[in-house]
Parts: C-alpha cells; structure tokens; sequence
C-alpha cells in the first residue's frame, strides 16, 4: 500500500472537534498560524458544539470526522484540542471506510487514542503534534516549523534535533516509533484498540500527573508485559502539578532499571510550547550515549 502524499502549499487541512469544547479566541489563533503557513482550513459550523464536557455528542463527532475523511477537497486533519472523548468515539468509526480514504492526521494528548485506532486498524499516516489551540497559544516558531515541516516531507526526516533531551539509560536501538500521552496508552490496555507495542521505540509525554501515578502507569506497562516488547524508549514532556515533591527523573530510573534498551527523556514533545512533530509508525533508530546528545533518527517516511 503505498504512502498518502505529504502536503503542499495550498492543500486544504480539516478540522475536528473529537474530544473536549474549546478556547474560540486559541482556535481562532491557531487557524490563523495555519494560513500563514499557505494552508486553506475547513471545519463545519456545528464543531463549537458543547456537551457536557464535550464537543457534542458522540454520533457529531464521529459523523464530523467521517466527513473530514471522505471529504477529497480535505488533504490532511488537525483536532481543535485534547481534553477527553476520543476513545468514545472509536466504536463509531469504520476502518474500512477510513482505509479507503487515507489521509495525513495530526494530534496529541487525548487524541493518542484517535491516532492509534487509525494508524494500527485503518492503515491513516498519523503524526504525534500540536492541535489548533496549541498553535493558537504557544509563543515558540519552532511548533510551526516542525509541524510544516513533517506533514510537507517526502519520505524520511532523518536526523531531528532532541535538544535538551539527555539519556537515562545508554544505547542503541531500531524500530516503528508509536505511542503518545501516558494515560492514553494505559486506557488502550485490554481493548480491541490497544497500542501495539511489538519491537517500539515506545513515546511517552503527559501532563498534570503526580509522580506516584506517573510510576503507576509505567508500572502497569512493565507488569502487563508491554515494555517487553519495546526496544527504546523516548519520554517526552511529563510535567507534574506544581509543588510535587517527587523527582521525575528518579522514578523513571528506579522502574526502569531492568529495562533493555536504550532511554531517553526531556524530549520537547508534548503538552509544552516547543513541540517537535513526531511521525508515527516510521522506522528510527535511538542513539543514546553517556556524553552526547541522544541522536533520533528517521530511517523511513510515512508519506510520499
């Protein structure tokens, strides 16, 4: 099956509302940030719908994306944030239908779940990055560039900067990057949309969770047996709620420490204004060393 190919200046980018309401004044903003980058947008009236803590009821939303999909005018998909109600939506979709209409998807945060039912049951080119309202919010060109710059790309990026990234445990490994926010993954634990983990890089980024928890869900994925199953592992932005007293970096290595592979984290990717886009489900290879900057490298591309 061959690649979706990657954007060009002038292609349309759809928007969702798949999970929780959103800031209009960021949405606005980000909408923006998109045409100056030579982007048109489209999204439908109705995706300011709010219910409860949603973005309207579950049938809109999965209805909403479905259109984006066969919509031939659309040429990639963005989501207008994270929040929560992906996951709710998944049974509601049809794989096969989404298979035939195969285009580029970007999010983060809650929408993991999106990206993983999509890239693993639909064979969709998903990129782990901002959503609208962080593009709307951040202060950082570098969020842009790096998202320009991944969905116009023809075949592989090859080297991207980690900076300041540094290596927890020292290594080297190759595999299909996958994963995303922390919380997500867990929830995808024992579904039929459970992330899989065979021969990773595994990615893993969140926000908001005391260390304790942090510990938990990694702790859950070594138990269940998942981390077995990773090659490498790259930790993206994980930031506790202020005021925690509990050092991120030594839970991290104290569960770890049986861990095979090579480790890495401070990644900039994640619920912060710096984010790097990630393609998911290309080949890379982790170089993590003592004395230098953990090297990621994408040996493929997900788009032609």
């Amino acid at each position: 099956m061959d690649n979706p190919k990657a954007l060009k200046v002038g292609d349309t980018i759809g928007v969702a509302a798949s999970a929780s309401p959103f800031d209009r004044k960021k949405f606005i903003r980000g909408i923006q940030s998109l045409e100056n980058m030579g982007f048109k947008v489209f999204y439908r009236s109705d995706i300011f719908d709010q219910s409860r803590y949603l973005a309207g009821t579950d049938s809109r939303r999965a209805q909403e994306l479905g259109e984006l999909f066969s919509n031939q005018e659309i040429s990639a998909i963005m989501f207008a944030r994270g929040g929560y109600g992906s996951q709710r939506i998944i049974p509601l979709l049809d794989a096969g239908f989404l298979s035939k209409h195969r285009k580029p998807v970007i999010g983060f945060s809650d929408v993991t779940a999106l990206l993983t039912y999509l890239r693993q049951s639909a064979g969709v080119p998903t990129f782990y990055g901002p959503v609208i309202t962080l593009l709307g919010s951040t202060r950082s060109e570098i969020t842009g560039k790096s998202l320009l710059n991944a969905i116009t790309a023809q075949g592989a990026l090859g080297k991207i900067s980690s900076e300041p990234a540094k290596t927890i445990k020292v290594g080297k490994a190759s595999g299909k990057i996958t994963g995303g926010c922390l919380t997500m993954i867990n929830s995808s634990i024992g579904t039929p949309y459970e992330l899989k983990f065979e021969d990773s890089i595994l990615f893993i980024e969140d926000i908001g969770e005391k260390v304790y928890v942090l510990d938990r869900m990694l702790t859950q994925l070594k138990n269940c047996g998942a981390l077995a199953k990773v090659k490498g592992i790259i930790f993206g932005s994980l930031i506790p709620p202020e005021q925690e007293p509990y050092d991120v970096k030594s839970m991290i290595e104290d569960v770890l420490r049986n861990f095979h592979g090579p480790v890495i984290m401070d990644f900039p990717a994640g619920h912060i204004d710096e984010f790097i886009t990630l393609p998911l489900g290309a080949d890379v290879t982790l170089d993590a060393q003592e004395e230098s900057p953990p090297i990621i490298t994408y040996n493929s591309g997900i788009l032609s």
